[in-house]
């Protein structure tokens, strides 16, 4: 595997109001998802601390960078680095999830696109598609589960471009980066 693991701090910097605006009006969609847990497997991120992460990235990044997002759930991490000046895309299965993202992009005028299916495609054909995607992104982020953690590097591995980075949130204070080299 050519992917290594890169020393990184977040600068835990004060949010700028249109992220506040943005996290806060989410905060309602998060509510209602949270309830009805049982029908999907979407867990949200500490959205302060990856925004943070984000901001740290985006210094390091090319004058228009790519972001993809993989099982990006309500969208608010790909709306969240399209505020920073990313072009993103996310990529979600769960058709509920696809649609209500896709409503809160446009809700708060940031342009994501949100793909519906799965990082983790079984037909060759879906595969090269997301490859071609993910071959351009400069940086991936994910909230893997705990059983897919491997797959998910071999996936970053095999698809990402040299020198792009995966951004990977595991839980309060944990959020780690990696670069494909």
């Amino acid at each position: 595997m050519s992917v290594k693991q890169l020393q990184f701090e977040c600068t835990a910097a004060p949010l700028p109001t249109h992220v506040e605006v943005l996290l806060d009006e989410t905060s309602e969609f998060l509510e209602e998802w949270e309830e009805d847990r049982e029908s999907h497997r979407f867990v949200p991120a500490d959205y302060v601390l990856v925004y943070d992460a984000l901001c740290v990235l985006r210094k390091k990044m090319p004058a228009q960078p790519r972001f993809m997002e993989w099982g990006s759930g309500l969208g608010i991490v790909s709306m969240l680095a399209t505020s920073l000046g990313w072009q993103t895309e996310g990529i979600e299965i769960e058709p509920g999830l696809v649609h209500e993202s896709r409503h809160l992009s446009h809700l708060f005028d940031l342009p994501v696109k949100i793909h519906q299916g799965s990082f983790f495609p079984r037909d060759q054909e879906v595969i090269e598609h997301l490859s071609e995607r993910c071959g351009k992104a400069d940086v991936i982020y994910v909230y893997p589960w705990p059983d897919q953690e491997i797959e998910i590097f071999d996936l970053f591995d095999q698809l990402a471009k040299p020198g792009a980075h995966l951004l990977t949130y595991y839980g309060i204070e944990d959020i780690r980066v990696f670069e494909k080299v």
